[in-house]
């Protein structure tokens, strides 16, 4: 797995959990699960595209049309997979519906939030190494 989704899938997990304390702290014990279950499939989802990129990286000579096919299926298999784990969360599970939504927010925050750790002064200098 490449160094950013590594970076990526530390960073989801460390809102998942700072996330879920707060909320267990502060409001409910299932104000929290529904934040770590919402932080789940964000980070369930990371990990799926890592999994897709590492197969896409394994293949060898692709063509336009099979990487385009790849990408598609790819997008399509992701949104998919996070539709039933919504659905999953709010009809079998009945969880909060505001925390899981907020906890899947913050996960997607990470992706904003990885290219400014990637491009942090120390960061700078390990790559160079």
């Amino acid at each position: 797995m490449r160094v950013e989704y590594i970076r990526l899938a530390g960073l989801q997990c460390a809102i998942t959990i700072t996330g879920s304390t707060l909320a267990y702290l502060v409001v409910t014990r299932l104000a929290a699960g529904s934040f770590a279950y919402g932080t789940g499939i964000t980070l369930a989802s990371t990990l799926w595209l890592a999994m897709r990129l590492a197969q896409a990286e394994r293949i060898k000579n692709p063509d336009a049309g099979r990487s385009l096919r790849h990408a598609y299926r790819t997008a399509f298999e992701r949104y998919m997979w996070v539709f039933m784990l919504f659905a999953a969360g709010f009809k079998v599970l009945e969880l909060a519906p505001f925390w899981l939504l907020a906890g899947f927010v913050a996960g997607q925050s990470a992706w904003l939030l990885a290219p400014l750790w990637k491009s942090r002064p120390e960061a700078k200098i390990e790559n160079e190494k």
